[in-house]
């Protein structure tokens, strides 16, 4: 679902961010934070990319998709373009629909 709707909807509307760890730590160490943040059942949780745009992707991507296919809650990917070609984006563009992602901030 496209973030813009549930928007739309009336209501208050939750959401968290998350920062996926650092190069240097498992990635399922935020696994169990993810579990306690989805069952407030936010409407969306964002990912960050890493700071200045440095190998944040694959973490994202992950991370989000995590969130969206086996927590059920929409999440939003960051994609920050800073430092980075036209291929390195379209490639994580190509990432993220790969894993379900639709919605990109």
């Amino acid at each position: 679902m496209k973030i813009i709707d549930k928007l739309n909807q009336k209501g208050i509307h939750i959401s968290f961010e998350v920062f996926p760890p650092k190069k240097d730590s498992p990635i399922e160490s935020i696994y169990g934070k993810l579990e306690e943040i989805c069952s407030l059942n936010p409407d969306f949780i964002s990912v960050t990319y890493g700071a200045g745009g440095v190998g944040g992707c694959s973490r994202t991507a992950e991370i989000a998709s995590k969130i969206k296919n086996d927590f059920k809650v929409e999440s939003v990917a960051h994609l920050t373009c800073v430092n980075s070609t036209k291929d390195d984006i379209d490639t994580a563009l190509d990432r993220f629909q790969s894993c379900g992602i639709e919605n990109i901030l």
